[in-house]
């Protein structure tokens, strides 16, 4: 403890000389850690875009199309397993609405009364979808603010009606309801390469299309049953049902979001390797700074010796030195990133903190980093001789 307060005071004398080698550290600890923080942040903001999208379902569907497509009767079949939780049908169509002054390409979507449990579907006016409307196949619809802004300059037009046009059938759909459209960051981020939402009864759009077959079912398992288990049990029924093997297949989409976050994390990996170079460069201060320590306490060391201090007691004061002028900057690094993300928290929302083990693997890699550099001026002044040393001017 008498070497750590030795130590420091010593630093604290020199802090003027010192300030921009703490700096430099500081700066290189606060860079990774914000990259590291930013990364962590998108990860975790496109991971649960991808959830509000269903990225957290398993999908069945066809493998051959239209020849072994999902009919409403398998639909009802699949829901009473015990492996299900949650079925709800999607046939998608790209369409075009007519309203007023305006028309537009939408993604007409298929969907029962189960969609909000599927699909993040924040409510703004009017209702969802009713067990009542797909079993009449009526022609109800809901669209996003996005679209009704454009039709209306205004967002609640619940009760209007709206033309839609799939090849050639065309058919009047009343809108019963309108949900977000700011919610969905990733379709904010397409822009207009991906068109409005627009949700009909799955049979409404059966009668539009003049199809009675449904396009695919997203699932959700049931507690204690993993997605393989219920994919296999789903796929087997509907295998068996049709009296061939490997006509349907299952997706688990939350693999597809895994290898996506994993790719995220792989480039916030580089990013903050990138970063953790300034780390290195900060080092090579901290040795130019030392080894100008050396030269300056020369006599000092000169001194020591000859009172009796051994070449370790020597080694080990420098060395002590570089590790706390690392620990220094490195705290006011993990200080700075920290205030910024608390402060980019309240802003945007988002959890922009670094991770604890984050922190400390840059803190630990930052004064791992000084007690390397710091060998070589340490051992320069352990080994000076007591004689040249206290010769020196």
């Amino acid at each position: 403890m008498e070497l750590l307060r030795s130590t420091a005071e010593g630093l604290w004398r020199r802090r003027s000389q010192l300030s921009l080698t703490v700096c430099g550290i500081a700066i290189g600890v606060f860079s990774v850690l914000v990259i590291s923080a930013i990364g962590a942040a998108g990860q975790g903001l496109v991971g649960s875009e991808l959830e509000k999208l269903g990225f957290d379902c398993i999908t069945v569907s066809a493998s051959q199309g239209e020849l072994n497509a999902l009919t409403g009767e398998e639909l009802a079949a699949i829901a009473a397993l015990e492996e299900v939780a949650v079925a709800a049908p999607l046939s998608t169509s790209i369409s075009r609405a007519v309203m007023r002054n305006y028309a537009g390409e939408v993604l007409l979507c298929g969907v029962d009364q189960n969609v909000g449990q599927i699909i993040d579907l924040e409510l703004k006016n009017g209702r969802l979808l009713e067990a009542s409307d797909i079993s009449a196949g009526a022609n109800y619809c809901i669209i996003d603010e996005e679209l009704a802004y454009a039709f209306y300059r205004r967002t609640n037009i619940v009760g209007k009606e709206m033309e839609v046009t799939v090849d050639q059938g065309t058919e009047v759909f009343t809108i019963i309801g309108v949900v977000d459209g700011e919610s969905n960051i990733l379709k904010n981020l397409a822009g207009d390469y991906v068109p409005s939402f627009v949700y009909i009864p799955y049979t409404a759009h059966q009668s539009l299309t003049r199809s009675s077959v449904i396009d695919q079912l997203f699932i959700k398992v049931s507690e204690d049953t993993s997605p393989e288990e219920a994919g296999e049990r789903v796929t087997a029924l509907l295998n068996s049902a049709a009296g061939y093997k490997n006509l349907y297949r299952y997706d688990d989409l939350a693999i597809q979001k895994e290898r996506l976050e994993s790719i995220l994390g792989g480039i916030t990996l580089v990013l903050s390797a990138i970063g953790g170079i300034s780390l290195v460069v900060s080092g090579l201060s901290i040795m130019t700074t030392m080894t100008m320590a050396v030269r300056e306490r020369t006599r000092e060391i000169g001194v020591k010796k000859a009172v009796g201090a051994k070449t370790f007691h020597i080694l080990r004061e420098f060395m002590v030195e570089a590790v706390l002028l690392t620990a220094a900057g490195s705290f006011l690094g993990v200080l700075a990133s920290g205030l910024l993300a608390l402060a980019a928290g309240l802003l945007t929302g988002l959890g922009f903190l670094p991770k604890p083990q984050i922190i400390a693997a840059v803190a630990l890699f930052s004064v791992g980093t000084g007690a390397v550099f710091g060998v070589y001026p340490a051992r320069l002044a352990s080994r000076l001789h007591p004689v040249d040393a206290l010769r020196h001017e």
